[in-house]
């Protein structure tokens, strides 16, 4: 069957981390959006079969950081290896940063700490949805790397 998500491409990409039981993740993700103002609250759409999915789901959280084009050969390395079996931060070398409730990315622009409150099924995703607890704001503008499918990216 024709991918029909790709009719909403290009996409911002996101660097989804979670932590539950002394481990920590980084997953590339580009389903990420905003669900509400007031309270402000965000979703990302996770694979059941990723590892990401259990730290998420166990852990109550996960940290939203925003990809730069300067982070897309680390976003490849985090959007095509298991965090199960190794470190991804150590691999796509990146700073993680003490957020307050899950680690967050040194080198995005910008990350949203957000508390899960609901988990949706959606097919062969789950959507969680979490209300924004901290944001960290570190760069005023940045451009942002925008997933166009595949190993294709755009700068906007």
């Amino acid at each position: 069957m024709e991918k029909l998500y790709y009719l909403l491409y290009p996409m911002r990409v996101c660097l989804i981390t979670s932590s539950y039981g002394g481990k920590d993740n980084i997953m590339a993700a580009s389903w990420v959006y905003p669900l509400s103002f007031d309270p402000p609250m965000f979703g990302v759409s996770v694979s059941k079969k990723r590892f990401s999915y259990s730290l998420i789901k166990r852990g109550k959280a996960f940290g939203i950081n925003l990809a730069s084009p300067e982070m897309r050969e680390a976003v490849l390395v985090c959007g095509r290896k298991s965090g199960e079996q190794i470190d991804k931060f150590k691999e796509a070398k990146l700073a993680k940063e003490k957020g307050k409730i899950v680690p967050l990315i040194k080198e995005s622009p910008a990350s949203i700490e957000c508390e899960l409150v609901k988990e949706i099924e959606t097919g062969d995703h789950v959507l969680f949805v979490g209300k924004a607890a901290n944001v960290v704001k570190r760069k005023e503008e940045s451009k942002g790397l925008y997933h166009a499918g595949g190993d294709n990216f755009e700068i906007i």
